[in-house]
């Protein structure tokens, strides 16, 4: 799975940080019985590997789908990284108690992710019922929470999530589609949303938006989301990308290889389509270390 990226274009600041990648080890911590999909392997040493190749010294850690609410194995990347480079967004039910989140905090967790994509969408009145449920959780610690969601919600609960009390942290572009134009259904939310003080987006796997070579069709856009709040942008690589090649069908019973994806050349468009030296340190560094590390 080792993979050669395209040079960084611009000189990394210090403490850059790739803010969404995720480690599969199901040697060491197994997978979930109910897991939809069965990863290829990518252990901490190969993500040390991807973060090498770009000069990131942090990055943070999400639970992905086939570990359920296993956490153990972004909490033992964040162990042997340190907590100096790296931070973990964990996935929990009702099984854990206060005492395990405080455990987790410790730890290094400083957020907890819904995923609304992987099962499928639900509605409305369900995504605004959890999303009280995971307020009650987790805003006496300080954690963030993390949504993978599409434009779609984004406008059905617009006025539920700028009035959220805790920070809200929303991954990959919210599934938006690059192919249309920026007066798609939601996108406008989206950036009023940012507005608000509380609100982070990860420009983040521009291949999960885009299916153009070089993803120029993504450019509008991301300029669009720089202009709405660029103190409010992270950048993630999504490594070690698990989306599957389209007509795919998942199954627990294969392992599914990973996507080869440039990480250089995302992050440079990225970078490039930001204009300013100053927003994309603000977006590697600074707006990370305020959302991650406090």
């Amino acid at each position: 799975m080792t993979q050669t990226y395209q040079a960084p274009a611009f000189a990394m600041p210090e403490n850059a940080c790739d803010c969404h990648v995720h480690i599969f080890d199901a040697d060491r911590f197994p997978l979930s019985a109910n897991r939809v999909y069965t990863p290829d392997h990518a252990p901490v040493a190969a993500l040390k590997h991807h973060l090498a190749q770009l000069s990131f010294r942090r990055a943070v850690l999400v639970q992905a789908s086939p570990y359920g609410t296993d956490n153990r194995c972004i909490l033992d990347g964040v162990a042997r990284l340190g907590q100096d480079r790296a931070r973990a967004v964990a996935v929990i039910d009702d099984s854990f108690s206060e005492d395990d989140l405080v455990r987790m905090h410790d730890a290094g967790v400083r957020g907890i992710r819904l995923n609304l994509r992987t099962h499928g969408d639900v509605d409305a009145k369900s995504i605004a019922a959890q999303l009280d449920h995971a307020v009650k959780r987790v805003a006496h610690l300080g954690w963030h929470i993390q949504v993978f969601t599409t434009l779609a919600n984004i406008a059905l609960l617009a006025d539920q999530l700028a009035a959220l009390p805790v920070t809200l942290v929303l991954d990959h572009m919210c599934c938006l589609d690059a192919a249309g134009d920026t007066a798609q259904p939601g996108f406008a939310q989206l950036c009023d949303l940012l507005a608000c003080d509380h609100v982070y987006l990860k420009l983040s796997a521009l291949y999960r938006v885009s299916t153009a070579e070089g993803y120029g069709d993504a450019q509008p856009f991301v300029e669009a989301l720089f202009t709405a709040r660029p103190d409010r942008m992270l950048w993630g690589s999504d490594w070690p990308h698990t989306m599957p090649a389209p007509g795919t069908v998942r199954s627990p019973d294969k392992i599914e290889y990973f996507r080869p994806e440039d990480n250089g050349r995302a992050l440079n468009l990225v970078a490039q389509w930001a204009g300013d030296p100053a927003i994309v340190n603000a977006m590697l560094v600074d707006n990370p270390a305020r959302l991650y590390w406090r």
